[in-house]
């Protein structure tokens, strides 16, 4: 049985998370036994469709979680390259079905999806430090002090935006899996620097994105 599947959007994230574990496989998908536990760790591309697809492919496994992990743009100014976000729940930020659907709710499903709450707990004893809240998917790369504007205005209590954790979390709600979005803050849009952050990123991070996981896993499969 796959107990947890891993999922991320790009090569560099993806090599990154490979470095933590003796993973065999080729550069898409690769498997770890850790502590007795099979962990899946897949490359699913950029972007929802991609991430769906990948994630209906990985409920087949029947894994205990899915876990989403990469990068995220910051959108609270409170946040510095390198925090590390724990998504209680995931939203679109770019859908709008029209009333009486709430901004980013897909009609007929839920505005919100919440991540596994007993996991977060777990996570968060081993990670005081890990930043909870809701993080907002898009298929876009958000640079745009007015488009960041509206996007606090619709959602102010959002911490980080990506491309792929809704998209993740909506296959999981329908194949009643356990989500899981966790990651590391690439950059903070609005500061001046956020486009020099950004390509500094993968130079001088991805032993911390991989770190953020190792914590992770720790803490599910313990016990």
């Amino acid at each position: 049985m796959t107990e947890i599947v891993i999922i991320t959007a790009m090569q560099s994230e993806f090599n990154a998370m490979c470095k933590l574990y003796d993973f065999s496989g080729d550069d898409k998908f690769a498997v770890a036994a850790v502590n007795g536990h099979q962990i899946v760790l897949i490359k699913s591309g950029i972007g929802k469709v991609n991430a769906a697809v990948m994630t209906e492919y990985s409920s087949n496994l029947k894994p205990d979680y899915i876990i989403t992990t990469g990068l995220a743009g910051g959108i609270d100014q409170s946040l510095h390259q390198g925090d590390i976000i724990l998504a209680d729940k995931a939203c679109y930020h770019d859908v709008w079905c029209g009333s009486p659907n709430q901004k980013g709710q897909v009609q007929d499903l839920p505005p919100y999806y919440a991540a596994n709450d007993e996991a977060i707990k777990k996570i968060k004893e081993k990670a005081p430090d890990f930043n909870v809240g809701l993080i907002l998917t898009g298929d876009q790369f958000i640079t745009d002090e007015k488009k960041l504007y509206q996007i606090k205005q619709d959602f102010p209590q959002a911490l980080a935006v990506d491309m792929e954790s809704a998209a993740v979390a909506q296959v999981c709600y329908l194949n009643q899996i356990p989500f899981l979005s966790l990651r590391i803050i690439s950059d903070v849009v609005g500061k001046k620097e956020q486009q020099q952050q950004y390509e500094d990123f993968w130079k001088n991070m991805p032993s911390n994105a991989s770190k953020m996981l190792e914590i992770a896993l720790s803490a599910l499969l313990s016990g």
